[in-house]
């Protein structure tokens, strides 16, 4: 795990160094004053009112980094306003004032400066969900202009799925709160609120609303900085990669709204519910929270109640901690809030796919009461047992380790799963240095090699390394738990079988490294098809996978092979199956005994050293059937069968595997 930014030529916290260094500003107006501003851009324009624009130039024929402005239809009726600036193919030279780095616009109203309290929204439509962009609003912008804009931004993160609040010094960012990385999955086919406000000026508030449901925000970020209390407000898309020839920013907002609240209207107010609104709880004993920050008045904690489906949750069963804390916001800035946030824990096994009824209402100290109504649906990881197959089908232990590794010139690869994929796929689509396949008993490694190596590498400091390992897991009906232990980030999966692309996600880390569990639901006891993908670029590099006893919170490694008691057996993933007819159906044999053969993994890198053993063949031996039967076998790679004999009552199934 790499923790220098230096490494990083694609974080968030390198592109965004100079969020606006050749800022180029096209006035359309002079200022005047109003109480309020609102544009919902039905008249197809921005001149009226007047917006100002800021873009980086054109400057043909060497550089084209000005933005566009369009109007796009709202789809209810009106019109809205995109803002696309293009990716920047070949920065400006330096001879001609540059390099101007990352592609980013945006437009605000400088009609009306605004001071103290503050509340500013705009609906998001659309945004390019592929790119490593930010947009949402500027405010408390000031000295706009090449190398002097401050004020502070709040925008969500299509590429790190998280809600930022930034200060903005000299047109370079620094977070002031964030949200953690994955922590907000925004669909493309929704459309969303984004408000940022303040009642004293200082303590931030950036929330996200479902436009189908503005009542419940799905999430807040939150945070404190006094370094600007006046400014303009507007609209503002930012491309995080640089350099970057193939993304720009484009977003499309609506119904603009900035204004000054009045004194006392911006109360005590809900900035978080859990699970989300019209969203899926993914826990299976999922934990209801509910967070509110104080404003221009105070909860009144004694006051909470909290339903669940149209029943009074006694407050004996919940938890009220006197404050909102945001554990991902820089250690430089306050992490807790004034307020209360409340938790109450199902500890009953709800149905999975059912759907619930939350409502919280509290008052404040003014004895002015609020009340939030939400619905949610359990979604929680569930092993279907359709999915399965009959214990004692499968006759070899071990995890099927695929590796793939890439020198990539000493430099670090994006520190993503989508990366692991692409070296792991067949033919690979970033160019592989090492690869092996290995049969592992248990997934507990370090790339030094202490417990054990990663598959088929030599213990050392390789970066870039993805591993796929398959298994057939031997469960039992009901909750199950499982530790993961990661460096750099992991996956396990369970789908329909082992190649199922649409698999469901058990766990997967939100961020690079992670020591977590994850529980499960299972509908049946069988052999279950898992798959674990980890990945690693540089640095420290480990897993480690167990299962939790829930009785006592004891660990065992996956498939240990003492067999202490509880432990979860993992079945190399080769299936014998036959059929009456050539044509099939195909099902399940159950084998009596199932042997492998296998080869000495070396590499060059530690020769004579073995560094793993792959499966190479082997033997299944199955009862001699009453009728003629055909066999087939399917396997992690391709598997050919050599040899049927029948031996006294058995059938031996001799393959090879390549």
């Amino acid at each position: 795990m790499i923790h220098s930014t230096a490494m990083l030529p694609y974080s968030r916290s390198l592109a965004r160094t100079s969020l606006a260094s050749g800022l180029i500003l096209l006035l359309l107006g002079s200022p005047s004053r109003v109480a309020a501003q609102s544009d919902d851009f039905n008249d197809g324009n921005d001149t009226t009112p007047k917006w100002t624009h800021y873009s980086l130039p054109d400057v043909p024929p060497i550089y084209f980094g000005a933005a566009t402005y369009s109007f796009p239809a709202d789809n209810s009726g009106g019109q809205a306003c995109r803002i696309y600036a293009p990716p920047i193919v070949n920065d400006l030279p330096s001879e001609y004032g540059g390099p101007l780095r990352n592609a980013r616009a945006g437009s605000f109203r400088a009609d009306v400066p605004y001071s103290g309290r503050l509340s500013v929204g705009t609906d998001l439509l659309a945004w390019n969900d592929s790119w490593h962009q930010e947009a949402g609003m500027i405010f408390y912008f000031q000295d706009i202009n090449l190398g002097t804009s401050d004020g502070y931004t709040a925008t969500y993160s299509s590429d790190f799925k998280n809600l930022y609040l930034s200060r903005i010094l000299n047109e370079v960012p620094t977070t002031v709160a964030e949200l953690g990385r994955n922590s907000v999955l925004l669909d493309p086919t929704h459309r969303y609120r984004l408000v940022v406000s303040t009642h004293d000026s200082y303590t931030l508030l950036f929330q996200l609303f479902d436009k189908a449901d503005l009542s419940n925000p799905l999430k807040s970020a939150i945070g404190q900085d006094a370094t600007y209390t006046a400014g303009v407000c507007g609209l503002f898309v930012f491309e995080q990669n640089y350099p970057s020839t193939t993304e720009g920013a484009d977003a499309t907002f609506d119904n603009y709204l900035a204004m000054v609240p009045a004194a006392g209207t911006l109360p005590a107010t809900v900035t978080d519910l859990y699970p989300p609104p019209g969203g899926n709880a993914t826990e299976v004993y999922p934990t209801v929270t509910v967070g509110i920050l104080d404003r221009d008045s105070m909860v009144n904690s004694s006051t909470i109640v909290l339903y669940q489906d149209g029943v009074w949750i006694p407050n004996a069963s919940l938890g009220i901690e006197y404050q909102v804390h945001r554990p991902k916001n820089p250690a430089a800035f306050p992490r807790d809030f004034a307020g209360a946030t409340v938790t109450f824990t199902n500890t009953a096994l709800l149905p999975w796919g059912s759907k619930h009824t939350n409502i919280i209402a509290f008052a404040d100290y003014n004895n002015a009461w609020q009340t939030n109504t939400w619905t949610w649906t359990t979604a929680y990881p569930y092993l279907f047992s359709s999915n399965s197959l009959p214990v004692g089908s499968l006759r070899a232990r071990g995890f099927d380790a695929r590796m793939a590794q890439s020198d990539n010139g000493g430099q670090n690869l994006e520190n993503s799963l989508a990366r692991a994929l692409q070296q792991l796929a067949i033919p690979p689509a970033i160019p592989v240095d090492r690869a092996a396949t290995s049969i592992v008993q248990v997934l507990s490694w370090d790339k030094t090699g202490t417990p054990a190596a990663v598959p088929g590498l030599c213990g050392g400091s390789y970066r870039n390394i993805a591993v796929e390992s398959c298994a057939y897991l031997e469960l039992t009906a009901g909750v199950h738990r499982f530790r993961i232990n990661t460096d750099d980030r992991a996956g396990v999966y369970s789908g329909v079988n082992l190649a199922d692309p649409g698999a469901a996600a058990l766990w997967v880390n939100a961020e690079d490294t992670a020591n977590a569990t994850f529980d499960f639901f299972v509908e049946a006891s069988g052999l279950y098809p898992v798959r674990c993908l980890w990945e690693e670029t540089g640095g420290d590099a480990h897993l480690y996978l167990r299962s939790v006893d829930l009785n006592d919170a004891t660990e065992v490694d996956i498939n240990d092979p003492s067999d202490p008691p509880g432990v979860v057996k993992a079945w190399y993933p080769v299936i014998c199956r036959s059929a009456a007819s050539v044509t099939g159906p195909f099902n399940v044999e159950l084998a009596t005994a199932h042997t492998t053969t296998r080869a000495n993994l070396v590499s060059a890198d530690c020769a004579p050293t073995v560094v793993g053993e792959m499966v190479t063949g082997g033997t299944f031996t199955v009862p001699v059937p009453a009728a003629t039967r055909f066999y087939r076998l399917d396997g992690p790679r391709t598997t050919k069968i050599t040899n049927i004999k029948k031996v006294d009552s058995s059938i031996e199934i001799t393959y090879e595997m390549h």
